[in-house]
C-alpha cells in the first residue's frame, strides 16, 4: 500500500526509507474514516436524524454520540460551534486510532465522578436532579405517574388549566 501511495501521489522514487516509514503508517482513508471536518459537518447535518441516516462510517455517528447529537443539532453560536468541534474532533480521533488499531468502534464506557467535572457541570447535574424530584413530586401529590415525555407533560398542563383555571 505505501508503494501504490508514493506511485499514485507523484513521490520521489526510489523513496526514501523515512518517506516509506511515513507511507506505512496507515491513514483514516485506509479503513474507510471520513475526514475528521467531514465527519464533523456529517453528524451536525444529521444530529436530527440519527437513527434513519445512513451514516458514511459507524466511528461517525459514534463521535457524535459522545459530543452529544443534542448540542449538534441545537448550537447556536460560533463560539459554542467551535467548542463542540473541538470535543467531537478529540473523540472522533480516539475512536480512529482504535479503529486503525484493530479495536471496534464503541468504547466502554468509563465511570465518571464529580471530580471529572466543571463546577457548573456540577451545579447543572444537581439542578437537574432537583428538577426532577420536584416533577415526580408534583405528580405524586396529583395521583398520577410521571409524563413520559414533554409533549404528554406539556398536553395534561394544558388540561389541568383547561379544568381548573391554573396549573
Amino acid at each position: 500500500m505505501a508503494i501504490e501511495r508514493v506511485k499514485n501521489d507523484g513521490g520521489n522514487w526510489p523513496p526514501s526509507i523515512a518517506e516509506l516509514c511515513l507511507r506505512l503508517k496507515p491513514s483514516m482513508s485506509d479503513f474507510g474514516l471520513p475526514d475528521p471536518e467531514v465527519a464533523f459537518m456529517e453528524a451536525c447535518s444529521h444530529a436530527g436524524n440519527v437513527s434513519g441516516h445512513a451514516w458514511s462510517h459507524e466511528a461517525v455517528r459514534e463521535a457524535g454520540s459522545a459530543t452529544g447529537f443534542w448540542d449538534l443539532r441545537h448550537v447556536a453560536s460560533d463560539i459554542e460551534r467551535s467548542r463542540l468541534r473541538k470535543i467531537f474532533h478529540a473523540k472522533y480521533e480516539a475512536i480512529c486510532n482504535r479503529v486503525i488499531a484493530g479495536g471496534e468502534v464503541s468504547s466502554v464506557a468509563l465511570i465518571e465522578c464529580d471530580d471529572m467535572k466543571t463546577a457548573l457541570e456540577r451545579a447543572e447535574a444537581a439542578a437537574n436532579e432537583e428538577s426532577e424530584r420536584r416533577m415526580r413530586e408534583f405528580w405524586a401529590n396529583r395521583g398520577e405517574e410521571p409524563p413520559k415525555s414533554g409533549t404528554e407533560a406539556i398536553q395534561r398542563m394544558r388540561g389541568m388549566l383547561d379544568e381548573e383555571g391554573t396549573a
